[in-house]
């Protein structure tokens, strides 16, 4: 007998391990009939396994929950697995109904019908209207999709909990859990959110159901829940969430709640520190999709009150916002300004208020007009900023501002602009002044005006408009210092007149000093001329060893006495060099050179980075009442060695000497800068002489000759050669050198006698 029992118990055990395991198909079409009882729609299922554990009941793999017709075609869910338990009392009337539904990961299609009716309405209105039971509904880790009649929404719901619970005549008690996202979106930074509440049915007293719900939204990112809304983003730095609460008919919810903003900039105008709850109050409506919300401030002093409206906000959203805003601090302003990328510097400080609205809307963006009154702005290490009253108006795309801004105590500018943030980004900005000093150019973050932007003081007045990335506008500069590459001392312009178009600067009337060296002229800047400095300066009078002095950066690049020494290569050329080309003319009135006066009537300077070049020299040596020698000619200045190289191709007349005049016409090449000029010089060409007395018997009416010179540490040597002279009607020929003591030895041929001529060299010393 007791292995007959344990014989039928293993039996039984077996039967009941081989049907959790073994699909029981040829129940299927029972349970299909079953579900689609419950659910009020066609329902399919691939197989189906009995579930003796727990609620009794059946699971069913790839189950596809098929939608009303009213709604649509594609179904409403497809479920990977369903389990669904058995209503055990609907046994005892030979009738199969499910007490629950859990749909696991399933995919759900939330979908409005072209009559305005969702799917999960119709859903609840046949249950109440057949007077039969919803199964209890779960789904873990699903996904909920949107759509209106033939279009899905780009919003939906991934990670979703939902839980329907229903407890008689087509009310159901609602949980939800899940995370917003858009289908173009692939990646998010906010959190999920959570609804509970009640779903009545219609009562004698209503046409409509009644919902009783509470929302809350976690912790999210406030530019990525901004772009729930809209995909395009607005730069929002912060975190946000709320909570709320919903009750009434689908069509007219009253929504009453807070948003909480936080980490968005210091809150100094907020009540509670780290964070802000704007109270909201409004109306939600289901069927279209309408949502007005406007803040409910306790009292008529809150600093801003807000707006919203949106529609069709989970299929194409379309919405608005107002911001009224009264008194709202600047300083709270500037810090959210800061946080959306405005390079403001963190010690910053402003003051004042802003008052007017603001609104923006999809189709035309911002819009609006604000006051700043009384407002001022320090920034660190410059004069502040105030001004008592600001105009500021928003729209198509564009901010535009003017106002009359005082700058410390004394000084002031009048600023009218516009900053359009669409792309491309383009400031424009006029800002004119009677006088306003170069520093507190600072203040406005403007110091890259062409010429200001290099001086760090001074003064100007005029205007300036800078657009699209450049500037343009004419003033006067007055006081300021330039350091100039390649120049010992900064560049003092005592007075200027600057206009810019573009890229282009063109100054006139300057007034400058460079050391002690004081000149006028003037100087453009061509960016697209092989030579874009061009300048013209006439200096009244210099002195070589001052200009030498003031030039010597760009003339030498000696490494000092070791690097001579080992006969070390010099120090590179600087980049400023290598890259300077200028085109200019220049003139001095009085040179003086090692107790020689001279004036430069003109010469032509072509600079190409290690080549400078001084063409068409017309210059003149000065005797007390007239001029003496005149020199013309080029001269080259090589710059890339340690010490320049000079190259003289010219010519230089009336030299006087011995009673008459000397013609030179060849060429001069040195190296070395100060007394080894003269010391290195070679020279070589022809000569010409004048009414020159070489000696008592040697007058000779005119002279001509090849000549080399060479510098040496005692002086210069010179040779003579092809030399003929002319006295009276008599014709010398012959060759001359000059000797260690300074005399000139002429060795003459006159119809086969020797002559031989000693004189000095030079009657003065040059």
């Amino acid at each position: 007998m007791t292995r007959r029992i344990l014989t039928a118990f293993a039996l039984l055990t077996a039967f009941a391990l081989l049907i959790l395991y073994v699909p029981l198909d040829f129940l299927r079409p029972q349970v299909e009939r079953a579900m689609e009882r419950s659910l009020g729609r066609k329902v399919e299922v691939d197989h189906v396994y009995v579930n003796l554990f727990g609620v009794p009941g059946f699971t069913f793999e790839n189950a596809v929950i098929h939608e009303d017709p009213r709604a649509g075609i594609e179904p409403f869910a497809y479920v990977p697995s369903l389990s669904a338990g058995i209503r055990l009392v609907s046994l005892f009337r030979r009738r199969l109904d499910f007490s629950s539904l859990s749909l696991g990961d399933a995919t759900v299609n939330l979908v409005k019908s072209g009559s305005g009716t969702w799917n999960f309405q119709f859903l609840l209105g046949d249950a109440s209207k057949h007077q039969t039971m919803l199964p209890a509904i779960k789904m873990r880790g699903g996904r909920v999709n949107f759509k209106f009649v033939d279009t899905k929404s780009a919003f939906f719901f991934d990670d979703a909990d939902l839980d329907v619970s229903p407890y008689g005549n087509g009310s159901v008690e609602l949980r939800f859990w899940g995370a917003p996202s858009r289908t173009d979106r692939p990646a998010r930074d906010f959190g999920h959110l959570f609804v509970r509440g009640n779903w009545a049915a219609p009562s004698a007293a209503s046409r409509e159901p009644r919902l009783d719900l509470q929302v809350e939204l976690e912790r999210s990112g406030l530019d990525e829940v901004s772009r729930l809304i809209d995909p395009r983003g607005f730069g929002l730095h912060g975190i946000v969430s709320f909570q709320a609460q919903l009750g009434g008919a689908p069509s007219e919810l009253q929504v009453s709640g807070g948003l909480k903003i936080e980490d968005v900039h210091r809150w100094d105008l907020l009540p509670q520190r780290g964070g802000w709850t704007l109270p909201l109050k409004g109306t939600l409506d289901l069927a279209t999709q309408r949502l007005d919300l406007a803040s409910a401030a306790e009292s008529s002093a809150a600093p801003f009150e807000l707006e919203f409206h949106g529609s069709n906000f989970l299929s194409s959203p379309q919405w608005e916002a107002t911001a009224h805003l009264n008194q709202v601090p600047l300083s709270a302003l500037v810090e959210i300004a800061r946080h959306m990328g405005a390079a403001i510097p963190d010690k910053a400080d402003a003051e004042g208020g802003v008052s007017g609205d603001v609104r923006y809307t999809q189709a035309l963006g911002l819009a609006g007009r604000v006051e700043l009154q009384d407002a001022s702005l320090n920034l660190p290490d410059s004069a502040p900023l105030s001004s008592p009253s600001a105009v500021v108006a928003i729209g198509d795309g564009a901010v535009h501002f003017e106002s009359n801004v005082d700058i410390g105590q004394k000084e002031s500018a009048e600023l009218d602009g516009a900053y359009t943030w669409n792309a491309p980004r383009d400031l424009d900005l006029r800002i004119e002044t009677r006088g306003l000093s170069v520093a507190a150019m600072r203040a406005f973050g403007l110091a890259a005006i062409p010429l200001l932007e290099q001086t760090p003081q001074g003064s100007w007045r005029g205007w300036a408009r800078y657009r699209g990335g450049e500037w343009s506008g004419e003033y006067d500069l007055q006081n300021a210092r330039v350091a100039v590459d390649g120049l010992a001392d900064p560049l003092r312009i005592q007075s200027a007149s600057i206009r810019l178009n573009g890229k282009r600067v063109v100054v006139s009337r300057l007034r400058a000093r460079a050391g002690k060296i004081a000149f006028t002229g003037d100087y453009q800047w061509e960016p697209n001329a092989v030579r874009p400095h061009r300048f013209n300066i006439v200096i009244p009078e210099a002195d070589a060893g001052e200009l030498a002095r003031l030039l010597a950066p760009s003339l030498t690049r000696d490494r000092g006495f070791l690097a001579r020494t080992l006969g070390l290569s010099p120090a590179p050329a600087p980049g400023w060099l290598k890259s300077r080309r200028a085109d200019g003319a220049v003139s001095i009135g009085a040179l003086s050179v090692a107790g020689v006066n001279a004036r430069i009537d003109n010469a032509r300077l072509l600079w190409d980075g290690e080549t400078a070049r001084l063409i068409d020299v017309d210059a003149h040596t000065l005797s007390v009442d007239s001029d003496q020698a005149a020199i013309a000619g080029d001269v080259e200045i090589g710059l890339d060695g340690r010490v320049p190289h000079f190259k003289f191709d010219g010519k230089i007349a009336g030299v006087p000497y011995r009673g008459g005049e000397l013609d030179f016409e060849g060429t001069l090449e040195t190296d070395g800068w100060g007394s080894q000029i003269l010391e290195f010089a070679r020279a070589e060409g022809r000569l010409r002489g004048r009414s020159v007395s070489f000696a008592p018997e040697a007058e000779f009416r005119t002279v001509t000759a090849c000549f080399e010179m060479s510098g040496s540490a005692d002086g210069p040597i010179w040779k003579l050669g092809s030399m003929e002279a002319v006295q009276g009607g008599d014709l010398y020929t012959g060759s001359g050198i000059s000797q260690s003591d300074g005399k000139l030895v002429l060795d003459l041929n006159h119809s086969g006698h020797a002559v031989h001529v000693i004189a000095g060299l030079l009657t003065e010393r040059p």
